[in-house]
Order: structure tokens, then sequence, then C-alpha cells
């Protein structure tokens, strides 16, 4: 299990924390994590993974062992984006095969639409091209009311309260190590990322038209019960050039610590397509 990241890369007034690892020479996966989440969500993946091409992960800036900026106006999907594109253009070398879960496949939509020649492929992963709004009305009118009553002066909330059916998927697989630095992880998270991410998630809707610019191979997975996102995933991959959808039987949000093995082979079938 990869524990910690050793490299830093300066942008726009912040340190991202990154690595890179492998050294087979092939063209490099990169893997943009979720809101709230950290490279250490794919901690236990790199290593298999990086046995035959380089492995890049991040912290995206507010997240993980990046820098918290404790402003609103410093955190949007565009500007993440814009962070990942300096890390390629800088010190990764595109092009790249790049894997977005959740919110960092809203990231990585962004990345590709504006900078196509950094992407070899796409993996979209348990996300969204235009909605992170729950399917349930009174859901979505929850999650806006929670976004929008927030005050990130206070710190984290406690969200133990949005617990689900993964929350015990993820207990039982998980090693107890990996659980403990997930905690820290977590606990690092900026209430200000919160804030302004979380509003932006939550309380638009993207104009989904411009799906069409990406013309890489592009291979959505998402977890059997993982809603809004695996009632999206068809569409998601008819709304660009070249598509297909991976459900993953019995997973949620989060398939490659629950399902490992069949998001491994998801993966791999992407990038020996």
């Amino acid at each position: 299990m990869i524990t910690s990241l050793g490299r830093t890369f300066a942008v726009d007034g912040v340190e991202l924390a990154w690595d890179r690892f492998g050294g087979a020479g092939a063209v490099p996966l990169l893997l943009c994590h979720g809101f709230s989440g950290s490279s250490h969500d794919f901690a236990m993946q790199i290593e298999p993974l990086s046995q035959r091409r380089d492995v890049v992960v991040l912290d995206h800036r507010g997240h993980g062992a990046s820098t918290n900026v404790g402003a609103p106006d410093r955190y949007s999907i565009q500007r993440l984006a814009a962070d990942l594109i300096e890390l390629i253009d800088a010190e990764v070398g595109g092009p790249v095969d790049l894997l977005g879960h959740s919110m960092g496949g809203a990231i990585s939509i962004e990345v590709t639409i504006a900078r196509p020649d950094l992407v070899r492929s796409l993996i979209l992963m348990d996300t969204s091209g235009w909605s992170f709004r729950p399917d349930d009305p009174s859901m979505a009118a929850l999650m806006e009311g929670f976004i929008g009553s927030y005050d990130p002066a206070g710190g984290l909330p406690d969200m133990t309260a949005m617990d689900g059916p993964e929350t015990a998927l993820i207990a039982a697989t998980m090693p107890d190590d990996w659980q403990r630095l997930k905690e820290q992880r977590s606990a690092s998270f900026d209430p200000w990322a919160m804030k302004a991410l979380g509003t932006e998630l939550f309380t638009s809707v993207v104009e989904r038209g411009r799906l069409a610019a990406i013309g890489c191979p592009v291979t959505v997975i998402v977890g059997e019960h993982d809603h809004p996102f695996v009632g999206q995933a068809d569409e998601l991959a008819a709304s660009v050039a070249d598509g297909n959808v991976v459900v993953i039987e019995g997973a949620y949000h989060s398939p490659q610590l629950t399902h490992a093995d069949a998001w491994s082979a998801a993966v791999e079938a992407h990038l020996t397509r």
C-alpha cells in the first residue's frame, strides 16, 4: 500500500502533493480522485497497476496533503482542471491515460476538452458529465439545503449521517491501516473547498453538448448501485465519440475499494482496447 506522496508541484500559489510510480516507460495512467477524497483512495491499486505502466497520482488543492487555501473563490472545477493541466505539462508529460473518479471525472472532462493533446484515453468512473444532483427530489433538496446553509468557518461537519451500505462494505474489505489513514486524509479536507466545490457540484447542471468534443476512447465505469451515476452511464458513453460502459455488479460509488478485482479488470480492458 502506498502511504504517502513524495513530490510537490507549485501552481497558482499552492503546493500540490503528487507522485509517479512504476518506470515501465509506457503511457502513464493518471488517477484523479473525487470530492473530499485524496490519492489515498487508490493506495491499494497503485502498485499492481504500476507493474505494467507508470501511475501518476495527486491530491487536488484543498485535499489530502496539498495546500488548503481557505477561500471559496480559489476553488472550482475549472481551477482544479487548470492545476492538473499545468502538472501534466510541467512534470508528467502528455499524453496520459486519465481516470477521473466522481468529481475527478468532472475535472478530467474539462482537461480533455481544453487540452485533447494531453489525453490519449479517458476513464470516467462513478461520475457525471452534467449533474451530480441526486435523482430523488427530496434527497436533492436535502443536499442543496445542507450545502447552502453550511458555514465553513465552523470546520468540517460530521458526515457520518450520510453513511450508506457502501460504508459497511469498505469497512469489511479494506485493511485497518488503510482505514486509519483514510480518516487522517479526510480530516485534512479544507472546509472552504467543501463549500465551494460542493455548491458547484450539487446545485448546478452543466451543458452536456460539450461532451461531443471528446474524441478519444472513453470507458464509463460505474457501480451497479451508484445513483444517480448508474442511470446516467449509457447516455454519458453515448455523448462522446467512442464510449462504452462497464457496470460493476454489487458495487456502489468506490468499486476500486469494494470490488477491486472487477474494477482492475475493467481498467485493464480499457487500457488494452
